[in-house]
């Protein structure tokens, strides 16, 4: 097989710096999509001349990189025969393997001498207490409003960060759209380092969202692959309130040991935050609709309440300004001479989703830009 494997569990970018790091500029290298097609051409080369199917000695090479995408471009009938394909088609010195299925790291553990395979897993960053003053001021410069929302949420990530706990924390953020729930999110993850991994359940139907959850085909999308592949520990479980109750199941033992299995993956998530979005009015409201055994692995409850008028304000102010930076000059003064600013600021207290005032706005501009457009055809009807 290879002289010696590591097997790497995280992000890729670490896993690619890794493999930087251990090897040499001038060390040859394959990838294990290019030893399955040596396997296939001696495969065939052997069919033609006899029916004698021995390949012919593996060679030798300094070391074979394999990406986790690289097991999404293959059928599933390969991954058991991961380790046997890479033997009889290359002498391996090192492999190193990110992120395998279940089947493909079994193959690589029997066919392995003992003491020749090590298992590296990312550390993450943790919420630590010198890391909640930066969290603060990014919530305060990114976050309109919510200033007992932001108090809780310090408050609990002070606690997460005292009792150094493995168990992944959950924290449920509820309340209308549109008012700092994804923001808030991504304020966090910034700040303790890492790009957030987002799950929009809303976009899924029932079976969509079955197969993302329990595992399909290894190739296809799912949480735990998408969970393998995080670049930081805190996940944001966007819009949980759409996801049909009877999936809830498989967060329970995510939630209270930190592991998520499904037919492909086998997911360490402790010390992970998860952030929980939802449009609940209350927490009562909440409880009722998901359950006590589900609501009962939420850690804290942080109420995101509607905008005042001066944040809706504000908010309209720099999406006009947004959108005035994206057109050339003559557009710009179009729209600065025009009153949709005046207008939006005057009924800014009538929205109560920003997302869909951020529409308003855009269409407003829009319209108004392409009216000589649509004048100047009606008049050549």
């Amino acid at each position: 097989m290879a002289d010696s494997v590591v097997v790497f569990f995280g992000p890729r970018k670490a896993f690619d710096e890794m493999v930087e790091r251990e090897t040499a500029e001038d060390e040859r290298s394959v990838t294990y999509l290019e030893s399955i097609r040596v396997y296939n051409a001696r495969i065939k080369a052997s069919d033609l001349i006899s029916t004698n199917l021995t390949l012919k000695v593996p060679e030798r090479v300094d070391s074979c990189v394999v990406h986790a995408d690289d097991f999404g471009s293959v059928l599933s009938h390969v991954l058991p025969s991961f380790a046997t394909i890479l033997e009889q088609t290359f002498d391996v010195g090192k492999l190193y393997v990110q992120n395998p299925p279940k089947r493909a790291f079994d193959s690589l553990k029997s066919s392995q001498p003992q003491g020749t395979l090590d298992v590296v897993r990312y550390e993450y960053p943790l919420i630590e207490k010198k890391k909640l003053d930066g969290i603060y001021d990014k919530l305060q410069s990114d976050v309109l409003g919510q200033d007992e929302g932001k108090e809780s949420l310090i408050a609990f990530l002070y606690r997460l960060s005292a009792m150094n706990e493995e168990r992944p924390s959950v924290i449920m953020f509820y309340g209308p759209s549109g008012v700092g729930k994804t923001e808030t999110a991504r304020c966090i993850s910034e700040a303790v380092g890492g790009e957030l991994t987002r799950v929009q359940f809303s976009m899924m139907q029932t079976q969509e969202a079955y197969e993302y959850l329990f595992g399909a085909e290894h190739s296809k999308a799912s949480f735990a692959r998408d969970l393998l592949a995080r670049e930081s520990n805190i996940v944001l479980i966007d819009e949980l309130d759409k996801v049909d109750p009877r999936l809830y199941n498989m967060f329970y033992q995510l939630f209270d040991e930190g592991r998520y299995v499904d037919t492909n993956y086998d997911v360490d998530m402790r010390n992970a935050l998860f952030l929980l979005t939802s449009n609940f009015n209350s927490e009562a409201s909440a409880r009722r609709a998901m359950g006590p055994a589900m609501f009962s692995r939420i850690g804290a409850c942080v109420h995101f309440c509607d905008l005042g008028v001066g944040e809706k304000t504000t908010i309209i102010n720099e999406h006009i300004d947004f959108v005035l930076s994206k057109l050339d000059e003559e557009d710009k003064a179009t729209i600065e001479q025009s009153d949709i600013r005046a207008w939006f600021i005057e009924h800014a207290a009538k929205y109560d989703n920003m997302r869909t005032m951020k529409n308003k706005i855009e269409m407003a501009v829009f319209k108004k830009l392409s009216a000589p457009i649509v004048s100047s055809g009606r008049k050549n009807l």
